[in-house]
């Protein structure tokens, strides 16, 4: 997958990378936002919650307490006549009567004393009101359903448990609400409320109080609806007293399911918000309020609203988001698409344009420089890159011709070396013939000079012999003298020979060293190629995909430098090779030379030493009368001919293996000049090859 991604247009990658980023980010901030709306909906239903039932407590909390002080003004009133001594039961029962009057949402008003602590009970045991209870104080105001207030006997003290608890506790007590039977049958909600009488000492005297209608919280309970939701009151002990929902539940339990239970402890300990299962089974918020009644008794206000509805303006804004997020994805992508478009993927295309003419070996396009940013910046090294490639390439093509060139007159060269080889090889093996004759000559001269001296031993004998052996001697002389002519003559020849070849390959020598130095030139320019080529790859490198292309390019040029390099290499080799073997052949020319100067000059002596026999013999057939008186100085004389003739034979020989050294020589000279030209040959090819790379680079 990611090796089918990175293959992909780079607008595609920048689109798609983008695409992936704006999603994230819009997913990011849409999430946040939607978070922050969630929490400000909450908070938002928690405080429409909140005031509902703030709302609700403080009216209807205050009939309650309105009643409750009421009630607390009457047991002061009371205290304060028992303290007196002023106890008036007829009094003290119109009083509860008024006080009835003025609380509509009480249904009967009710004080129970203490035997003998309001007035003498024995006094009232005969009054009808008294008598159930012995005459002790224990009576009831009740308002009947006509509207009529009228005083009625308190019924079995033993069972009223709110007596009890309020003279255990010495505090106020306010009973669970219960339904209480009516005048038509039905019943009705009530919950009981009674204040201890204390007397200054902290004795209980009695109880005060009041059985309150609980039908006005429902009234106002089923009026409000925050939010679609509704309200309930809750007893201390958590009977619902009114719940604007279900009716049906007033007088029941809240904390009859565990979970409630639990829920309740926890508003009891002070936590007043709540999210759970309503009736339904869908998520409700829940928000409780307590209403102090008295002392530390409390009742609480539940509201409760739908999760749901609290989250309405949430959902609403959720889906409009989506909705705006997806469109504003699509135009931003369009234009992020347009942009990249216009200012990245046009660029990158006149870039691999012009990489791909490179490619092609069209050195002679340049890309446009529209603006001074990265692509501006890389179009202007590109353009500068191409530059110095076509500079560099111009050099090496008219070396690569300075170098054909070189080699075509080094193969001349060559050539008439090794013409001038050949010759001199001919000439030296004319010169090895000529002395192998004259040393033949050489040879028999010594055996006529042996006759000579048989002939001076028989000189006293017959003075014929050496007349005639005088003339032979004289022949065989000027034949010899001749023969050294001849050799002199080949032998300066030689000379002149080795002179011209010792020049030519002085010659060779310097056209060596000048290739020597084209080519160095042709290497640096190939090392120089190829450093221009890895700042190439590197800037390529450095461009990324962009640089792909012009990468390719640098690898081309990079293989170019090194095969131009490699060849540069191998003519090195063979012109170091064609200079060792010239200097060789210089040297052992110059050798030859000199031993041809030597064997010339020992011909020169020869050919003296023959016009010297020669002379002698004419003198002995001059003086071949005198033959017999000279005997003795003929015979000195023989002996110094014998001597010369061996001298001649000895440098005869010499110059007949030095004759040898000059031919094996010029052979050796030869080959070496074939080599030569075999090299200058392999040069021209590698010229023709570079050229014929450097035709597919269009310059």
């Amino acid at each position: 997958m990611i090796k089918w991604f990175m293959n992909q247009k780079v607008i595609v990658k920048f689109i798609a990378l983008s695409s992936i980023i704006l999603i994230a980010a819009f997913f990011v901030l849409i999430r946040w936002n939607l978070d922050v709306l969630k929490k400000v909906s909450m908070d938002r239903g928690m405080l429409e919650a909140q005031n509902t039932g703030q709302n609700y407590a403080d009216e209807n909390a205050k009939i309650v307490q309105n009643t409750v002080a009421s009630l607390a003004s009457m047991r002061s009133i009371f205290m304060d006549e028992v303290s007196q001594g002023d106890t008036d039961r007829q009094r003290m029962i119109r009083r509860l009567g008024n006080l009835l009057k003025e609380n509509d949402s009480v249904s009967s008003i009710f004080t129970v004393w203490e035997p003998d602590t309001y007035g003498r009970d024995a006094d009232f045991t005969g009054d009808s009101l008294f008598a159930v209870n012995g005459g002790r104080m224990a009576t009831m105001v009740i308002r009947f359903n006509d509207g009529q207030i009228m005083p009625v006997p308190f019924g079995d003290l033993d069972t009223f448990t709110a007596y009890d608890q309020a003279k255990s506790t010495k505090q106020a007590v306010v009973m669970e609400p219960y339904n209480a039977p009516t005048e038509n049958g039905e019943s009705e909600l009530v919950t009981l409320i009674a204040l201890p009488v204390l007397d200054q000492n902290e004795r209980f005297l009695g109880i005060v109080g009041g059985a309150f209608l609980l039908d006005t919280f429902q009234q106002a309970a089923e009026k409000e609806h925050p939010l679609g939701g509704h309200v309930s009151l809750l007893s201390g002990g958590g009977l619902y007293i009114a719940n604007g929902e279900n009716p049906e539940e007033i007088g029941k339990s809240f904390i009859s399911a565990d979970d409630n239970k639990r829920l309740f402890e926890e508003v009891r300990k002070g936590k007043l918000t709540h999210e759970s299962a309503g009736s339904d089974g869908a998520a409700v918020i829940r928000a409780f309020k307590p209403i102090p009644i008295i002392d530390d008794q409390v009742w609480y206000v539940q509201t409760a609203i739908p999760k749901a509805e609290i989250l309405t303006t949430y959902t609403n804004n959720r889906n409009e988001s989506i909705v705006i997020g997806c469109l504003s994805l699509l135009l931003l992508g369009l234009g992020i698409w347009f942009l990249a478009r216009l200012m990245v993927t046009n660029n990158i295309n006149r870039m691999v344009k012009a990489l791909r003419f490179m490619a092609d070996g069209d050195l002679t396009q340049t890309v446009p420089v529209q603006s001074r940013d990265e692509f501006g910046e890389m179009a202007g090294h590109l353009n500068e890159a191409t530059a110095h490639l076509r500079k560099m390439l111009n050099q090496t093509s008219e070396i690569a011709l300075t170098v054909s060139a070189t080699s075509e007159e080094l193969t001349g060269g060559a050539e008439q070396t090794s013409l001038a080889a050949q010759s001199i090889s001919a000439s030296t093996e004319s010169v090895a013939d000529g002395m192998n004759e004259q040393n033949e000559e050489a040879a028999k001269a010594a055996g006529m000079m042996r006759e000579m001296t048989e002939s001076v031993r028989r000189v006293q004998a017959s003075a014929e012999a050496v007349s005639e052996s005088a003339e032979d001697v004289t022949g065989q002389t000027e034949q010899g003298d001749r023969v050294v002519q001849r050799a002199a003559m080949e032998m300066n020849a030689i000379s002149i020979s080795m002179a011209e070849s010792n020049e030519a390959m002085k010659r060779l020598s310097q056209r060596s060293e000048e290739i020597g130095k084209l080519i160095g030139l042709i290497s640096g320019i190939s090392s120089q190629t190829n450093i221009l080529s890895l700042n190439a790859s590197v800037e390529a490198a450095r461009a990324g995909e962009h640089g792909k292309g012009f990468a390719v390019v640098a690898a081309e040029i990079r293989k170019l430098a090194e095969q131009t390099k490699l060849a540069v290499g191998q003519v090195q080799a063979g012109i170091a090779e064609i200079t060792a073997d010239t200097d060789h052949a210089a040297a052992l020319i110059g050798n030859t030379a000199l031993e041809v100067e030597k064997g010339l000059l020992s011909v020169t002596e020869s050919g003296q030493l023959f016009a010297s026999i020669m002379e002698e013999m004419k003198q002995v057939g001059v003086r071949a009368q005198e033959v017999s008186a000279e005997v003795q100085e003929m015979s000195a004389g023989t002996a110094r001919v014998a001597e010369a003739v061996r001298l001649v034979a000895d440098i005869t020989m010499k110059s007949t293996d030095e004759t040898a050294q000059v031919a094996a020589a010029s052979e050796q000279q030869l080959a070496t000049m074939q080599e030569i030209s075999s090299a200058a040959v392999h040069l021209s090819r590698l010229v023709q090859e570079l050229t014929d790379r450097m035709a597919h680079f269009k310059i």
